[in-house]
């Protein structure tokens, strides 16, 4: 799939170095990268608001049991 970006020529000139320097083979892996690099930051968080709601639920149900005891 091939998608088509338009991007500041601040950015463009810093991923051109980054290719540049051997970090990445072309611009579409690093921007393949970022992409995959945003997808899982988000992943992580998401993650982890769910991990502390449920947290916050079990302590919640744990309070209301001590109070009915």
């Amino acid at each position: 799939m091939a998608v088509s970006v338009d991007l500041p020529s601040g950015l463009e000139r810093e991923i051109d170095d980054e290719v540049g320097k051997g970090r990445y083979k072309s611009k579409s892996e690093l921007i393949r990268d970022a992409v995959r690099r945003l997808l899982d930051e988000r992943e992580k968080i998401e993650h982890k608001k769910l991990s502390i709601e449920a947290q916050e639920r079990i302590d919640e149900a744990r309070q209301n049991d001590k109070e009915y005891s």
